[in-house]
């Protein structure tokens, strides 16, 4: 089989164990309508600027160091998948090592549920491997968006497959 590299994006967020991040919209008013809206522009204009920014050319990209973290606050590493003839954001993924159990999974994926909620691109959560060798190393993982899924494991070239399939088949 023949390995072709994917592009991508990556970028950080703080997530607080309610699962408040960087870029999820604060709204006054409890009215879910409210937030629905706001959750749903927030998540356009961050899909809009990961976008412009992976279609930079190489040389200018400039791939973030993690930021200090914020007290109470995880940092977790996001890298989204741009497709590689429009730069439209097929997938995203979201690296938690320290999710070591499928209730570990669960619980973030808890948490991040608001962040993801108006993703139209699949979006996964990477946990932990069930071994320190890499070559047989399967991942803990849990699809969020646009359909949230079961946690099971899977091997990284298995994920790098289906980012492939997922450029080579979207719709520009």
């Amino acid at each position: 089989m023949q390995r072709r590299a994917v592009r991508c994006c990556h970028f950080w967020k703080a997530v607080n164990p309610s699962g408040d991040t960087q870029l999820r919209p604060y709204v006054k008013d409890p009215v879910e309508l409210n937030r629905d809206i706001v959750a749903l522009v927030a998540q356009q204009m961050a899909d809009a600027l990961i976008e412009h920014a992976g279609s930079q050319p190489d040389g200018t990209r400039h791939n973030p160091s993690p930021p200090a973290p914020i007290p109470g606050t995880t940092l977790l590493e996001n890298i989204m998948f741009p497709c590689s003839r429009c730069g439209r954001i097929t997938a995203r993924l979201v690296f938690a090592p320290e999710c070591e159990s499928e209730s570990d999974m669960v619980s973030l994926g808890d948490r991040l549920r608001s962040d993801v909620r108006y993703a139209p691109y699949p979006v996964w959560l990477i946990g932990a491997p069930d071994s320190k060798d890499d070559s047989v190393a399967r991942h803990l993982t849990l699809q969020l968006a646009p359909v949230r899924g079961e946690v099971y494991r899977e091997h990284p070239d298995q994920m790098n497959s289906r980012l492939v399939e997922l450029d080579d088949k979207h719709q520009c």
